[in-house]
Parts: C-alpha cells; structure tokens; sequence
C-alpha cells in the first residue's frame, strides 16, 4: 500500500513539475504578451491606421442634412424675410485640390509604416530584455551551483589542514589560507546568489508571473547568427522608421505646394426652404447646385515660409535617416566582433576545463599519494579549476547576449 502511495505521488509530481518549467522562447511570448511598452506600441499603430482611413474617406463626398426655423419681426423684410423655414439635405464633393488629397493620404500611410517599425522596435526591445534576464539567470545559476560544490571541497581541505597542524604535518598560517579562501568562495557564492535572484525578479517583473530559477532551461544549442543582408539592415525598424520620417516630410512639403493651387467644389442641396412652415413644405420643395472655384492671390509670404520650413524638415530626416543607419551597421559590426570573440572565449573555456581538471587530479593524487606536494598547491589547482568551470557559463553568456543585441537591433522577436 505505501509502495504504491509513493508511486501515485511521483506521477502526480512529474507533470507538476514539467509544468513549472519556462524555455527562453516561452519567457519571451509571455513578456510580449503583457508589455506595456508593446500594448503602448500597437495602440500607436491602430491610431496612424484609423488616420489613414480618415485620409482616404477625404476623396469620398460628404452628405449632410441641415434644417432650420426663425421668424423676423420690425425689420425690413427685404433683409430678414421674414424668417427662414428650410429642412436641407446637401452633397459636397471637392472636384480638384492641387493635389492635397494625395499628399495628405500618402503622409497617413508613411506615418502608418512608422508606427509599425515602432511597433516592431518595441516587441524587440522586450525580448533582448528577456533574453538578456534568461541568460543572466542561467549564468549565475551555474555559478552559484559550481562555488557551492568548491565551497564544500574547501571545507574538507581546511578541516584536513587543521588534523595536519595538530600533527605537526602543516604550520598554521596554511589553515588560515585555507579558511579564507572558503570566505572568498562564500562571498563569490552570495555575489551569484544575489545576481541570479535580481535576474530571475527581473524576468517574472517582464514575463508577468513568479518564477523559480529551477524553472529554467538550459537552451540545447547556442545558435550562429546568420550574417545580415543589405535587405534586412533596410528592412531594421530604426531605418524603416527613419525611411516614413523622410516620406511624410515629404508629403507635408507636397501639401503645403498645393495651397497654392486652386481648388474646385461642386455643392448641392435639396429640400424645402420659404418662410411659412406649413406653406413652405408644402409648396416650396426644390433643388440648387454650386461649383466653387477659388485661387490664392497673395498671403504676405505665408505660404513661402511654411514651404521652405516643411523643405527643411525633408532635409532634417533625410540627414537623420542617413545617421540611423550609419548607427545601426556600426552597432551590427560591433555585435558581430562580440560574438566572435565570446565565440572564441567559449572554445577556450571549453578546452581549459579538461586541462583544470587533470591538473587537480594530478595534484590531489600525488598528495594522497605521499607525493612532494602540499595541500595549498592542491587548493590553488582547485581554485583554477573552479574558475575553469565558471569561464564557460560566462562565455556562454556573452555571446548569448552578442546574438541577442544583433537580434533586436534588427527588430527579431525570435531567434534566426
């Protein structure tokens, strides 16, 4: 009965258990999900959308319906009539603008590609912040585990010095040694142990939920970022958004043109307008068109003046397009060169783990072997093997990081 109770609560647990587990790719669609900044973001987008409608609703005409009452008394009816009876349903339609329509809906739709890159740079941003959290965590996780398992092998080593000092075998300031470098290895621990706590409140702070450092995973692989194309450095947020700048400027600078341009409405009413209320519906039913035309004369300068401001302002984020860009292929060289050497680093790491560890071995068996070493060299041989060991969740960790700032500087949300 107890053999199969056990059983019970280890299938119980198991599925408890793998629920509690987050990959990266899962910590960042949380934190996509419940950002802020993103929500902020495609408000922003659904906004220069509805603008866009309203600047192609512009070459549809407009109906209205107007009605109105009064009655006039004492003055001269050839002025007042007498009042005004009229129950009006007019159509206006712009005929000819100078082109302000155009210019007016392609702005909105330049605005509208910005607010997507801003969108896009947004949801980048939060994902290279949970990356960034994810592998932090995993690194001091690794850290805190391997200074723990030095700081017991440090223990025993001191406790052993101290049977040598009693024996004559070792001099005291061996066991002070000892004993301190189990204090830097405590303090190197509460130093991980700290990290690794700020990094996983950080990442339940992005994803949303609590989270338990257990429930991280190890990702399997460390992916090569694919080299950027000319393409997708134009296709980055930072430029697409620049790009819009530059668009809508100059579409504003076309709309300001075509204020100096005629304009030509066609209006159109029907209904029943007199003065009597009762006769006027009854007998004074009919209809009126009007084509307006109207042409700008002289405005001081005014016009000028706002076209050479919205010509500038071309100039100004055509420049600042240029900048972008300038910045973005030099941070993508600079996270291309920190990928390379973190790459390099992990290699190395990697090979000076197995030679850390044969080196302790030798060491620890010549001693327990009556060899001539003594116990200090087999702590100092511990030491570089601890820090062995360590250099490759840190190396790990910065090229994680190299991919992941290439990757937001694009605007991925996921890996390549």
């Amino acid at each position: 009965m107890t053999c199969m109770l056990v059983t019970v609560l280890l299938v119980a647990a198991v599925p408890a258990a793998a629920a509690e587990t987050v990959t990266i790719e899962e910590a960042v669609g949380r934190a996509l999900g419940r950002s802020p900044a993103v929500q902020a973001a495609v408000f922003g987008t659904s906004a220069a959308a509805a603008r866009q409608r309203a600047a192609r609703a512009a070459y549809t005409p407009q109906i209205s319906a107007k009605g109105e009452i009064g009655r006039s008394a004492g003055f001269d009816q050839r002025v007042t009539n007498g009042g005004v009876t009229s129950a009006l349903v007019g159509v206006e339609a712009t005929l000819l603008d100078g082109g302000l329509r155009d210019a007016e809906f392609a702005a909105a739709r330049a605005r509208l590609r910005s607010a997507t890159a801003i969108e896009q740079q947004r949801r980048a941003e939060i994902a290279f912040a949970t990356r960034s959290a994810y592998f932090t965590a995993l690194a001091a996780r690794g850290e805190e585990r391997t200074r723990h398992e030095a700081i017991d092998t440090l223990r025993s080593y001191a406790m052993l010095l101290e049977r040598q000092v009693g024996m004559g075998l070792a001099a005291h300031d061996e066991v002070l040694r000892a004993e301190l470098a189990v204090k830097d290895a405590e303090t190197a621990r509460r130093a991980a142990a700290t990290e690794l706590s700020t990094a996983v409140e950080e990442l339940g702070s992005l994803t949303g939920s609590p989270l338990h450092a257990s429930a991280l995973v190890e990702p399997a692989v460390m992916r090569r970022p694919v080299t950027p194309t000319p393409e997708a450095i134009d296709a980055a947020p930072i430029v697409a958004d620049a790009r819009a700048a530059v668009e809508t400027a100059r579409r504003e600078a076309d709309a300001v043109r075509s204020e100096q341009r005629g304009q030509l409405k066609l209006t159109a009413d029907a209904g029943a307008l007199g003065v009597p209320f009762v006769s006027t519906f009854r007998d004074h039913g009919g209809g009126q068109f009007l084509f307006g035309f109207a042409v700008p004369l002289f405005d001081g300068g005014v016009r000028a003046s706002h076209l050479a401001a919205a010509l500038a302002t071309v100039d100004a984020a055509a420049a600042q397009m240029a900048e972008s860009r300038r910045i973005l292929v030099l941070g993508l060289e600079r996270a291309r060169a920190e990928t390379e050497r973190a790459e390099a680093d992990v290699a190395a790491a990697q090979r000076a783990v197995p030679l850390a560890v044969e080196q302790f071995q030798l060491l620890r068996a010549r001693y327990l072997g009556g060899g001539n070493v003594r116990l200090l060299e087999v702590l100092d041989a511990l030491t570089q093997h601890v820090e062995a060991r360590l250099g490759v969740p840190r190396a790990e960790r910065a090229y994680r990081l190299a991919v992941a700032t290439e990757g937001e500087l694009l605007g991925r949300t996921a890996e390549p």
